[in-house]
């Protein structure tokens, strides 16, 4: 096979094809090889209009920073690594290092490391687990549990601040939408 060549009899030199199957179709689109993802998006999905894109991703971009800014009083005491992984201890019950540095996306022992600070600041407590003595369960604290909630609080005022921006059509829109998202 020509190194140029993706598939053999299905790609010309220095093009590659991208597919996607629907309804026991498949759909392809002959792209170049140093085609990024967004070329890749706009080749498989053409009904999406480009200023769809860009209209979510202004949107976006304003949510964020509201979600962002709203904590950021956090910022000299508690890094955004910090908040994520009290969140997400929050959120698990019965999380050990390990799961909770998958959700972070980060190594065990960087994880580690995190939970050691978090619990030298009051925040988080280990625990071993019922079944097994050598397997520690990460838990908030009292005053771990009042910082997530006080977060939570934070965050959701912010959002409401930009939501209320937003004619009602729009907000059941927009809620139709990311719910949409989680049914992936």
């Amino acid at each position: 096979m020509n190194q140029d060549t993706v598939q053999a009899g299905t790609a010309e030199a220095g093009t590659a094809e991208a597919g996607t199957v629907q309804a026991g179709t498949v759909h392809t689109a002959t792209l170049p090889l140093d085609a990024g993802p967004l070329d890749q998006y706009r080749a498989l999905r053409p009904q999406a209009a480009a200023e769809d894109l860009e209209g979510a991703e202004a949107g976006l971009s304003v949510l964020i920073e509201a979600w962002q800014r709203a904590i950021e009083e956090l910022g000299a005491m508690l890094p955004p690594a910090q908040v994520r992984a009290l969140l997400a201890i929050e959120g698990t019950d019965g999380l050990n290092v390990t799961g909770l540095a998958r959700i972070l996306c980060a190594s065990p022992s960087a994880t580690s490391r995190l939970c050691d600070r978090l619990v030298a600041a009051g925040l988080v407590t280990r625990v071993p687990a019922a079944a097994s003595r050598r397997e520690i369960r990460l838990g908030l604290t009292e005053s771990g549990q009042r910082l997530t909630a006080w977060i939570r609080d934070q965050r959701r005022a912010a959002l409401i601040r930009v939501l209320e921006a937003i004619s009602p059509d729009g907000r059941a829109a927009l809620a139709r939408g990311l719910s949409e998202l989680l049914q992936r």
